[in-house]
């Protein structure tokens, strides 16, 4: 026995596939085995460089964003 109530989502709880995090990192692991299987390989060092370069950058932004978005002013004692 099914229940109508339970076997759908209302609209205003069900988002679109593309914003699923379970969605977008399986996309990421399918495209990784492709590049994999067409003999695509990655520069460790590169790779690192790369990550370490992209996490300064997005924890001077993640920085920038709170102080913009902080409602309370800072103070120094």
């Amino acid at each position: 026995m099914s229940d109508a109530k339970h076997d759908e989502l209302p609209e205003v709880l069900a988002k679109p596939w593309w914003q699923s995090r379970a969605v977008i990192g399986a996309l990421v692991v399918v495209l990784a085995q492709i590049a994999s299987v067409a003999g695509i390989t990655l520069d460790t060092a590169a790779l690192t460089d790369a990550l370490v370069t992209l996490a300064s950058i997005a924890g001077a932004g993640m920085a920038i964003w709170g102080r913009v978005r902080a409602s309370v002013p800072l103070r120094l004692r």
